[in-house]
């Protein structure tokens, strides 16, 4: 079996990323424990949190370098859709872990109800509310790429972008209803990762509409030359 292996500024790339999301978190955790009074689970809801928002963040990043061919060439297509099936898959793990350290810790004020219903939570109803939609939306995402084989390859594309507006909802209910933004750490690491995230979707846009143009246009707008207007102008 052949094994997987990325150019060297790929690799560059996924180790900065990584460590970057890693030096934040351990942050985030390193004063999370310190703080005698709070249970276990209010620091693994807050951890994990981070992390589903990592690993979906990471999980679009490939996604869109899937959807231009590997950016134009740049990078191993097949690398970049093994890399965002297994980042999507972390964040579904995560988000999972996520929303059950909330409903399980009494302090947070996310019933079940609140977890699945949107604006059913007492305490930061819009943010959270955001939250369960954000849910939503993933899990429809998931089912759509287990159900590929079995519904046509465009609603899937069209479910598909959706991921876009999830990761959008998810950005905006981790800043609302996040306790670590007040840490400029984190409030940082969502600005880049926004602005890193635009780049790229400008980048996947450029490199269809230049594919595009190279193609020419269609042969059904294409107009078609009248048949008697091409036998009189063959004709002496």
């Amino acid at each position: 079996m052949n094994s997987l292996r990325l150019p060297m500024p790929v690799q560059a790339l996924l180790f900065a990323s990584m460590g970057a999301l890693s030096a934040s978190l351990l942050a985030q955790l390193g004063a999370v424990v310190g703080e005698a009074d709070r249970p276990v689970l209010w620091w693994v809801g807050r951890a994990s949190g981070l992390l589903a928002y990592g690993a979906l963040w990471l999980s679009m990043l490939f996604g869109l370098a899937v959807s231009s061919k590997g950016a134009g060439g740049l990078l191993p297509k097949k690398a970049m859709m093994d890399l965002h099936q297994q980042w999507t898959l972390s964040a579904v793990v995560a988000t999972v872990v996520h929303v059950f350290a909330l409903v399980f810790h009494a302090e947070s004020g996310v019933t079940p109800w609140a977890a699945v219903i949107p604006f059913a939570s007492q305490r930061l109803t819009g943010a959270v509310a955001l939250g369960t939609v954000a849910l939503f939306g993933m899990a429809v995402l998931v089912a759509s790429s287990w159900l590929r084989t079995r519904i046509p390859y465009a609603t899937w594309r069209g479910i598909h972008a959706l991921a876009f507006g999830t990761m959008i909802l998810a950005l905006v209910h981790g800043w609302t209803a996040g306790t670590d933004t007040s840490a400029e750490a984190v409030r940082w690491l969502y600005i880049v990762t926004l602005a890193v995230l635009l780049g790229a979707l400008t980048s996947r846009v450029g490199l269809a509409l230049a594919a595009r143009r190279q193609r020419g246009p269609s042969p059904a707008s294409t107009p078609r030359t009248d048949r008697r207007s091409s036998i009189a102008s063959r004709s002496p």
